[in-house]
């Protein structure tokens, strides 16, 4: 993500805090930076994700650890 003009720990925080959930005009005015310009820094990071993603090795096992993932059956309904 080259020639940005913000400092780029203000493009990952702004980034983490889209993906914890934060709204892109929320991330602006917290930023302070355009809804437009967070969506512009989410779409070049996307552009780039096969650099940043790069694929499993074929030649080794893979262990994927997915923490705080758990399913409650039967007992997930709402109160009454």
């Amino acid at each position: 993500m080259a020639c940005l003009r913000a400092p780029s720990s203000v493009v990952a925080t702004a980034l983490n805090s889209r993906t914890e959930g934060m709204g892109a005009q929320a991330a602006g005015r917290t930023f302070g930076k355009s809804h437009s310009t967070i969506l512009r820094w989410e779409e070049r990071l996307a552009n780039q994700v096969d650099a940043w993603s790069p694929p499993a090795p074929g030649d080794r096992e893979v262990t994927l650890e997915g923490d705080e993932v758990y399913t409650r059956v039967g007992e997930n309904r709402p109160p009454r």
